[in-house]
């Protein structure tokens, strides 16, 4: 696990998700000096993403006309943000109760106050390379009294099978806008049902796992991935993962509906199909370079669409740096408005 955080000092011994001095030459004050620095360290990581996040920036305005970019501005509304930043909410409403759902099937006794706080930090956590940092979600569920770390794993990677999921689903939904996107649309939405029948049929996933131990690269990898797939087994019953499932589509639908809307300000009769297959078809492309947070590859791709479908470069540039500030670093900024509060709950426990 990529975990962020520094472990705790060794000697240190765990009592029920509580750090327990018995037995051990080190004071409780070294628990939570330990938890103190892995938030400091945390907040060191971040400054590359930051760095990053500039430099993509810069990027997309050297790469337009200063004049046409300003141009550009100038024509957005700015009474459109707020609907843009509350369809980004929504986004994480949601998703927080999938989180809200997985915790309460494995019986995880937090606090919602602090649950919340938790996924809110894991927005940081999601701009580490691939994502992984996120399993830092379970040692902070942890260290505020949740109980083992090792079962939350299996909630944040059944957030990210749901979340790929659902994303699948948009692309197939805005496939359609375009000429021959049906079969596009057929071959995604047959990816994602066979993926759920594989998740939730499990002499299928034995069947499956059996036939990739006999291929020559994958073969080797197949225990890590039974594994896995045992870790998720107790969240993969067919009614939360559909229910998952269609949360994770609306949410992230919802950030392509606040995409459209600002796509509109330059091509008031840009389709909603073509404007959710450009968003959601950015976002996968970002979540497969590894980059934190996809960055220089989502914005990347998201411009190209968009100036492959007739906008101009400064009109496109513009589009991606307003939604990419009104996604990704909304949430990063939700994360660190939460660290306070977890960095105090962390010293009490202390």
């Amino acid at each position: 696990m990529d975990a962020p955080l520094r472990a705790v000092p060794r000697g240190v011994r765990r009592r029920e998700g509580r750090l327990s001095p018995e037995s051990s030459p080190l004071p409780a004050a070294a628990a939570a000096e330990a938890a103190g620095t892995g938030l400091e360290r945390l907040g060191r990581r971040l400054l590359v993403p930051l760095g990053l996040g500039l430099l993509v920036a810069v990027g997309l305005v050297a790469t337009a006309s200063p004049r046409q970019l300003a141009a550009s501005f100038r024509r957005f509304d700015l009474r459109l943000l707020p609907f843009v930043l509350a369809l980004s909410l929504l986004n994480y409403t949601l998703r927080f109760v999938r989180w809200e759902a997985y915790l309460n099937r494995l019986e995880v006794p937090l606090a919602r106050a602090k649950s919340l706080a938790v996924f809110a930090a894991g927005f940081l956590l999601s701009v580490t390379p691939g994502k992984a940092g996120e399993l830092g979600k379970a040692w902070l569920v942890r260290e505020l009294g949740g109980g083992p770390a090792l079962p939350v794993v299996s909630a944040v990677l059944a957030e990210r099978v749901t979340d790929l999921l659902g994303v699948l689903l948009l692309i197939a939904c805005g496939a359609l806008a375009f000429p021959r996107g049906a079969w596009l649309a057929a071959v995604l939405s047959a990816a994602v049902a066979a993926v759920v029948l594989l998740l939730t049929w499990k002499r299928g996933a034995d069947l499956a796992f059996r036939l990739l131990a006999k291929l020559p690269f994958v073969g080797p990898r197949t225990p890590v991935l039974i594994d896995l797939y045992g870790r998720l087994r107790s969240l993969l019953s067919p009614g939360l993962l559909l229910a998952a499932l269609a949360l994770s589509a609306v949410a992230w639908g919802a950030e392509g509906v606040g995409f459209w809307l600002v796509v509109r300000e330059y091509a008031p009769r840009a389709s909603l199909l073509a404007a959710l297959f450009n968003y959601t078809g950015a976002t996968v492309v970002g979540s497969l370079s590894m980059l934190p947070g996809g960055l220089g590859a989502a914005e990347g791709s998201m411009a190209a669409l968009l100036h492959a479908q007739g906008l101009g470069t400064a009109d496109a540039n513009l589009i991606t740096l307003v939604v990419r500030g009104a996604t990704l670093w909304f949430a990063v900024g939700l994360g660190l408005l939460a660290l306070p509060f977890i960095a105090r709950w962390l010293a009490r426990r202390g």
